[in-house]
């Protein structure tokens, strides 16, 4: 159950208002057509640009985080097609490349910057994809005042399910205040770097102040049941309206939760395990070596 300013959300309330919001994931737009190919990373700029006008010619409308809150407040009705366009990693080519395009539909979108403006490019990004310049202070307050969403990335976009607790919580903490700083008004959305997070780290989003968080390919099938684990779709760089009309339904999203669960049940029953006769013989041949005395 989910308690806003106004009331409580039965499950089944949240199904049937909440429940109907579609997550989309990009990275990069782009219209280099050289570049490095990574399909779940870059998208074309065509590609892009058919997508939308698919979204706009099925009736969807495209929202913000912040309108769910205020939803959730009961200060805004969602449409019937609600879509949230998210873009990870705070690139360039969002501002020099997506946002017309959004802004030639009437669309907004939510994206996910780096706290640490002092970052320039996506070196995480070196191994598989060309480099790329981020956005800059300039641009992300530009983006914020056309009414699109800001929301955090973390400071450096590390893999924080792998860092001390400590330095997740400086990732997810700090890059929360530098933001507010810089867009004076508050950041309540967060997206968790490579779609990586644990209870722990959700812990830390939620004990950050965040009240959206997004995932990749973990968390509930439909968006509304957690609220800091949201599920998305991530965009393949694809102008074949059959494949992306089934991203969007209900069906393709159970059956990719259904996918992730049985690896996930799948990755528990076969976890090798240590026979007990061989962790104390382990112990054994330990403690004789450390009683072997060198050879003078």
């Amino acid at each position: 159950m989910i308690e806003s300013a106004d009331k409580r959300y039965t499950r089944s309330e949240l199904e049937n208002t909440l429940g109907k919001i579609r997550v989309l994931l990009y990275h990069r737009i782009t219209m280099d057509k050289s570049i490095k190919k990574y399909p779940s990373i870059v998208v074309q700029a065509n590609t892009f640009r058919r997508q939308l006008e698919l979204l706009d010619r099925w009736g969807y409308t495209a929202l913000t985080f912040e309108d769910v809150r205020l939803h959730l407040a009961g200060e805004l009705n969602l449409p019937n097609r609600p879509v949230i366009i998210t873009f990870d990693g705070g690139y360039g080519d969002v501002y020099e490349t997506a946002f017309p395009i959004l802004q030639e539909f009437g669309m907004k979108a939510v994206v996910f910057v780096l706290g640490d403006q002092m970052m320039r490019e996506n070196i995480w990004d070196k191994d598989s994809v060309t480099l790329s310049p981020l956005l800059n202070q300039q641009q992300i307050l530009e983006i914020k005042a056309a009414g699109f969403e800001i929301g955090s990335h973390s400071m450096t976009h590390a893999k924080l399910t792998d860092v001390h607790e400590r330095v997740a919580t400086e990732e997810i903490l700090r890059s929360r205040m530098l933001l507010e700083i810089l867009l004076n008004v508050p950041v309540n959305s967060f997206a968790y770097p490579y779609g990586l997070v644990n209870a722990t780290i959700k812990k830390i989003a939620k004990d950050a102040g965040y009240t959206f968080a997004c995932a990749d390919y973990t968390g509930p099938a439909l968006f509304g049941r957690d609220l800091l684990e949201i599920r998305r779709i991530v965009m393949p760089d694809t102008t074949n309206w059959l494949q992306f009309w089934w991203l969007l339904q209900s069906a393709y999203l159970y059956a990719h939760w259904l996918n992730w669960r049985l690896k996930k049940l799948i990755s528990v029953v076969c976890r090798p395990t240590i026979p007990k006769d061989n962790i104390i013989d382990a112990l054994d041949v330990k403690k004789k070596k450390e009683h072997i005395t060198p050879l003078q």
